[in-house]
């Protein structure tokens, strides 16, 4: 059952926490500062040496999660962007998640006479393990056993697919290989080898370092880099088992072992970058859409990455064509689009946080996304929890009421009804931190730190009252209530109330 398989070691891991005092708990929430109307598609946006100083802005403008490269940055920039992050949300009352992409394995050319050299159609090189200065007619490439993972007849993409070499025939030292499409290549550029099986070490031992950096300084999301199957997460999650596991989707036999990632993952990211080099070009729409359903079958949340507004890191305005591209993504239902160089390099990255939110909600308030085919049920969801989830959506929606109310120990249930689309937003209440963090990655969810309630009657009653307070709903308005009792236990809803706010709580 995929959803138990995801998601059960990480409720564990919360429960435990719980019981040990380890996860902070709500103590003061404080009101909420007006922002800008958010989407409900979530904007992931990459800090870095351009928005360091405008985070706050970002979150304003509509960032829900925070993305930092672990590949740049020293340890000691990185963990104080994590601290103002942190810092920033707190100010402005609004949860923000952090999500941290590790190296991953390093597959790069080595170095070239003058930095660079420009390979000819029908050229011939030899190409050799590590990473040297290349002389007449040598490639170096630096990746630990690339050189006998690779067979005749194999593809070798240098410079991040720029030139495309075959390999003819092993020779002494090397491999003798012919460039079929031609290009200029620099020094330490990436290198692919989709037609090839190489083993990859993960976690590497600087991807083990890097988790447990991520842990002390309190990532939410762990981007797991060059995934290839099920069994590389498993790995992963036994370092981390209380942070949420991103699957970077960015190799070819990634999408050939799709099923046991989403086994194993709590989110996918479609990295587009690399997976456009490792597979024909005129594939990746296909593809996109392949893995944005499968997610979303799966109940596993999607960001869709790289080259969304890309020409935002130089000018104020998208090109036609990317603002075309994020809406279909949104069309497709993923519940997060990302920014990468346009706001952790680019001239522009507040610009490009409100960009992308004003096309996420020109979008969703159109008639064709409201005319979407609804999410059915999967025969994998057959727990409690997804029972009582579709229900409230459904309830919503025969009622015509817009707002779900989830009071929620792991965000489990959340997820669960996240995956159902509800026209109604979910609001998702918690009085775990890392759990209303987590939240932040899922499509149609304002997640709201909750102090935490001893009773059913506690959480409807003082629940309505937040709602009040803070704006999201009127005195005399209907909501759907979901819960489990008792209260304050993981792993137990099987409550769903109607309510109208205002009137007495009646539970018997």
């Amino acid at each position: 059952m995929r959803t138990e398989v995801r998601t059960r070691e990480r409720e564990e891991a919360t429960i435990r926490s719980v019981k040990d005092g380890v996860y902070e708990e709500v103590t003061d929430m404080g009101p909420e500062k007006r922002l800008e109307p958010r989407p409900q598609t979530k904007i992931v946006a990459t800090l870095g040496p351009a928005s360091a100083d405008k985070i706050g802005e970002l979150i304003e403008q509509g960032m829900s999660v925070a993305r930092i490269n672990f590949s740049h940055g020293k340890r000691e920039e990185l963990r104080e962007l994590i601290a103002a992050v942190r810092t920033e949300s707190k100010a402005r009352q609004s949860s923000v998640g952090i999500l941290c992409d590790l190296p991953g394995p390093k597959m790069r050319l080595g170095s070239f006479e003058g930095g660079s050299h420009e390979l000819e159609v029908d050229e011939v090189y030899v190409l050799r393990d590590g990473g040297e200065l290349a002389g007449q007619g040598e490639i170096y490439l630096d990746c630990a056993g690339a050189l006998g993972a690779v067979r005749p007849g194999d593809r070798v993409l240098v410079a991040d697919g720029a030139a495309e070499l075959i390999v003819e025939e092993y020779i002494e030292g090397g491999l003798r290989a012919r460039v079929s499409r031609g290009g200029r290549v620099t020094d330490r550029k990436g290198l692919h080898l989709p037609d090839s099986d190489i083993e990859y070490e993960l976690p590497t031992p600087a991807d083990r370092e890097w988790i447990e950096f991520a842990k002390e300084a309190g990532a939410d999301f762990l981007g797991v880099s060059f995934v290839g199957n099920g069994e590389d997460l498993i790995r992963i999650r036994a370092l981390a088992p209380e942070q949420s596991i991103v699957a970077k989707v960015e190799r070819r036999v990634a999408v050939e072992n799709l099923d046991g990632i989403l086994e194993q993952a709590d989110g996918l990211m479609i990295a587009r970058g690399d997976l456009g080099v490792e597979m024909d070009l005129e594939r990746l729409p296909m593809v996109q859409k392949d893995l944005l359903a499968a997610g979303l079958r799966a109940g596993c949340f999607t960001i869709t990455a790289t080259e969304m507004l890309e020409s935002m890191i130089t000018t104020t305005r998208p090109t036609r064509a990317e603002v075309t591209d994020v809406a279909n993504a949104i069309f497709d239902r993923t519940d997060g689009i990302m920014l990468s160089a346009e706001t952790a390099v680019g001239e522009n990255p507040v610009e490009a946080v409100r960009t992308m939110r004003n096309i996420a909600l020109a979008v969703e308030e159109s008639e064709r996304f409201q005319a979407l085919p609804k999410v059915e049920h999967s025969e994998d969801q057959i727990e409690t929890a997804d029972a009582v989830s579709m229900a409230a959506v459904q309830c919503a929606g025969v009622l015509g009421v817009d707002k779900i109310v989830c009071f929620s120990e792991t965000g489990n249930t959340v997820r669960l009804m996240s995956r159902y689309r509800p026209e109604a937003s979910i609001f998702g209440l918690s009085p775990l931190l890392k759990t209303v963090r987590w939240m932040t990655a899922l499509a149609n969810v304002r997640p709201v730190p909750v102090a935490r309630w001893s009773s059913l009657e506690d959480m409807l009653q003082e629940g309505s009252k937040m709602l009040i307070e803070r704006g999201y709903a009127e005195s005399g308005e209907l909501i759907v209530f979901v819960a489990g009792v008792p209260p304050g236990v993981a792993k137990t809803t099987n409550v769903m109330k109607v309510h109208r706010i205002g009137d007495p709580i009646r539970l018997h």
